[in-house]
């Protein structure tokens, strides 16, 4: 398949851009999941505003200036839920700067003065 046929994009076959395209969404999925877990868990019903060391909460949450309590399995999936971004994020932007599948860079047309005639 020649550059024509594909909008002047340099990548390559259909079979390519759809790799790519898929690749893309398997990469941005967890990383929507991972922003609703952690966002989700200020309002859990049961993470409470004091610590109660007796039941493990001893880990602080920053609820908008007031602490709320965590568990230590919940502090990790807190801290999991974070850590998802950085890799993902560089992993998009990579993809989106150096294939582009969703042809989201187009070519720019000059722009043209209009004639004086």
């Amino acid at each position: 398949m020649n550059a024509a046929n594909m909008g002047g994009r340099g990548v390559g076959s259909k079979r390519k851009v759809t790799f790519w395209k898929i690749l893309t969404v398997l990469v941005s999925v967890p990383m929507l999941v991972s922003f609703l877990i952690s966002f989700s868990m200020y309002w859990w019903p049961g993470i409470p505003s004091s610590p109660r060391p007796a039941e493990g909460r001893i880990y602080p949450l920053n609820n908008h200036g007031h602490y709320t309590y965590m568990n230590r399995r919940e502090c990790l999936l807190n801290q999991a839920m974070w850590w998802i971004y950085p890799p993902g994020m560089a992993a998009l932007i990579a993809i989106e700067y150096f294939v582009d599948p969703f042809d989201h860079k187009r070519r720019w047309r000059p722009i043209r003065p209009p004639r004086p005639w």
